[in-house]
């Protein structure tokens, strides 16, 4: 099930929260050299930024329809042989009702 993912905590027009669950949180992975540059460009069908945010919803309950309150942070790392950029995802799984 798709889930509506906000930044905001005001609801749409027209709805309510019915429950609220935990807090969650994911952390992801993006590599930015070159190289990660190709090898997603030839073995991926979707972005990994995408694939961060569609994990970040899995983790929600299944009875939640939306995530409100989204946080993101983030940060960089350079090793020998490739940069990183690490994204962190922070929010609050609710079941939203039309009110």
């Amino acid at each position: 099930m798709k889930k509506l993912i906000l930044s905001t905590d005001t609801l749409p027009l027209g709805m309510a929260v019915a429950e609220t669950y935990s807090m969650i949180q994911f952390t992801g992975t993006v590599e930015l050299s070159e190289r990660g540059a190709v090898v997603g460009m030839f073995e991926r069908k979707r972005t990994e930024y995408q694939d961060i945010i569609d994990q970040f919803a899995a983790n929600a309950p299944a009875d939640a329809n939306a995530i409100i309150g989204v946080q993101v942070s983030t940060a960089s790392h350079n090793f020998k042989d490739a940069s990183y950029l690490y994204l962190t995802y922070v929010g609050t799984p609710v079941m939203l009702v039309e009110a």
